[in-house]
């Protein structure tokens, strides 16, 4: 039997107008009663009927593009950008309408209040981009099940959550063995992403794959993502290897330029693919991932759910290439 509004209200001891004022966010209800109401409704599955209306009729759906902003201010940002246009491209085609969230502007607000904000928004699904382990935010809320989600590169997969990502283990495994020679390389610097990470976790354990079929010496240093950080920790332990394999390509632009800076030749490559590696004034071997077409995918995922299907595993291609200057200009 589906839960209503009064069922929710009776069961947390409150009014229907209470329970109302609490989905609609208003700030002069007590945090105690907020937190009555809002156990209830997840205790009870209970649709707000702003979202059943959205479910009932799909193209009024409205579908949250949750995005984390790179507060490290870096130069570049066309991940987030290839994201954000190819759903907004997909969502036109379905009819489905979104809006864009960034992390920073919610980043006080705790499980049961965000979730507020959206029921209050007449939220319906939302795409999380890059969720990592510790943001126990956006998992109190995919565990609700109050939303259709759809992970870009998270691998939790529910009833009501779908993931889509590359294969990032063996991605990072074929780069890497595209740059290395086996019969000579003895020590990999391997800079990974940001610790707690899904991406950096799965990437990591392609250069170890690697590693176990090769036998060379591997040394992981966690760079964070970061172009800089990946500059110094080359600069520390560049002469002590004989490749740098980096999981990003930003890292990678970072570990080449301390490279040229120390005067010494080691391979080089990267990860995703981005425009800005044509600029680096050096071929790298990368692999190459379509952020246009992932969020197309993620979008079409949201689609599914919200016509009743289960949430699943989508797993798309990647292509080992090098990027060029002529790649950038053609």
């Amino acid at each position: 039997m589906v839960a209503t509004i009064s069922d929710v209200a009776k069961k947390a001891g409150v009014s229907i107008g209470t329970v109302s004022k609490v989905l609609k966010n208003y700030s002069y209800v007590s945090e105690e009663t907020r937190k009555k109401v809002m156990d209830t409704v997840k205790e009870l599955n209970y649709i707000p009927n702003s979202i059943a209306s959205a479910l009932s009729s799909k193209k009024h759906a409205k579908v949250a593009l949750y995005t984390y902003i790179n507060d490290a201010k870096q130069a570049i940002d066309e991940i987030n950008m290839q994201y954000l246009l190819g759903a907004f491209s997909q969502a036109k085609e379905y009819d489905l309408e979104v809006v864009t969230i960034f992390s920073q502007s919610l980043i006080e607000l705790n499980t049961e209040e965000l979730t507020r904000y959206f029921i209050s928004q007449g939220i319906t699904a939302i795409v999380v981009y890059g969720l990592n382990k510790e943001d126990t935010v956006i998992h109190g809320l995919i565990d609700s099940g109050l939303f259709y989600v759809a992970l870009v590169d998270a691998p939790i997969i529910n009833a009501k959550t779908s993931s889509i990502m590359v294969d990032h283990i063996n991605g990072q495994y074929d780069v890497a063995k595209a740059v290395i020679e086996k019969d000579y390389c003895k020590k990999v610097l391997y800079l990974a992403g940001k610790q707690n990470g899904y991406v950096t976790d799965m990437r990591l354990q392609g250069i170890q794959k690697l590693q176990k079929e090769y036998g060379f010496e591997l040394n992981v240093q966690y760079a964070d993502f970061s172009e800089k950080k990946a500059f110094d920790l080359t600069l520390r332990y560049g002469n002590d290897c004989d490749t740098v394999v980096c999981a990003s390509d930003l890292m990678a632009i970072g570990a080449v330029n301390a490279l040229i800076k120390m005067n010494i030749f080691r391979r080089c490559c990267g990860y995703d693919g981005i425009t800005l590696m044509g600029y680096a004034g050096k071929s790298m071997m990368t692999c190459k991932n379509d952020f246009y077409e992932t969020s197309r995918s993620a979008i079409s995922e949201i689609k599914r759910l919200l016509d009743g299907e289960e949430g699943r595993s989508v797993l798309l291609d990647y292509e080992i290439k090098v990027i060029t200057y002529e790649d950038v200009i053609f």
